[in-house]
């Protein structure tokens, strides 16, 4: 695996998304890919990849969105949530 998806599956595991049981089998069964990966994170949140259910989920700062969904703290415009 590579260093990217290894951390993917660590954040998966720390999140509650999956456990290492549940992860070991769905890479078992589709093979050891960013896609398997975001297909658990996909199937268990209904977010697309890692990155989308931390912006959702984990950082609370969308209060300070502007008028044209710009959020400063991220650095970009708001997600689609």
């Amino acid at each position: 695996m590579t260093d990217r998806e290894l951390q993917t599956w660590d954040s998966i595991v720390e999140y509650g998304i999956a456990t290492d049981d549940e992860l070991g089998l769905a890479t078992a069964l589709c093979s050891r890919s960013m896609q398997t990966l975001n297909n658990v994170i996909s199937i268990r949140t209904g977010y697309n990849d890692l990155e989308q259910y931390e912006n959702c989920e984990l950082f609370d700062d969308f209060d300070d969105v502007d008028e044209e969904g710009y959020n400063p703290y991220l650095g970009s415009y708001d997600f689609d949530c």
